[in-house]
């Protein structure tokens, strides 16, 4: 049996309820954790205009972008504060159920360690979802309009 459940704005008290079932009944119950275009949108909206220049370099150029690309703007200082806002947004798209736990952060920082990140790297599999998702027009004044 399959069963697709999508509960709009839950109480604390039903999801807290929900979540219990759930977890009771865990190695029957397969958890959606894909990115779609929907969550990817949601996603590039919750977070900041530099966290959405990071999301929108990647989707654009195959993946990748470099810190010289990001830092073009920066007068080439720090890349610190690009990626925490990421993080965030995909906890908070948990807390506000937007989408399950364990979905697949969507950029991840590349460089030889120690803080030193030589850029950021995308899912192959997410670039044309995230790209399509930041190129999509949303009708002005619906409270959805990216900030680009």
């Amino acid at each position: 049996m399959r069963i697709v459940l999508t509960v709009e704005e839950p109480n604390d008290a039903f999801r807290a309820d929900l979540l219990a079932l759930l977890a009771k009944h865990a190695a029957a119950v397969e958890l959606d954790s894909e990115w779609t275009v929907e969550r990817a949108d949601r996603f590039y909206q919750a977070v900041p205009k530099r966290a959405q220049r990071l999301l929108r370099e990647a989707a654009v150029r195959d993946g990748f972008v470099s810190d010289e690309i990001l830092r073009e703007d920066l007068d080439g200082k720090s890349l610190r504060g690009h990626a925490g806002p990421l993080k965030r947004a995909l906890e908070r798209g948990v807390r506000e159920g937007w989408w399950p736990e364990g979905m697949q952060p969507p950029l991840a920082p590349r460089g030889p360690g120690f803080g030193k990140v030589k850029g950021y790297q995308m899912p192959q599999e997410l670039v044309s979802t995230f790209f399509e998702a930041i190129t999509m027009p949303h009708p002005a004044g619906d409270g959805t309009s990216p900030q680009r």
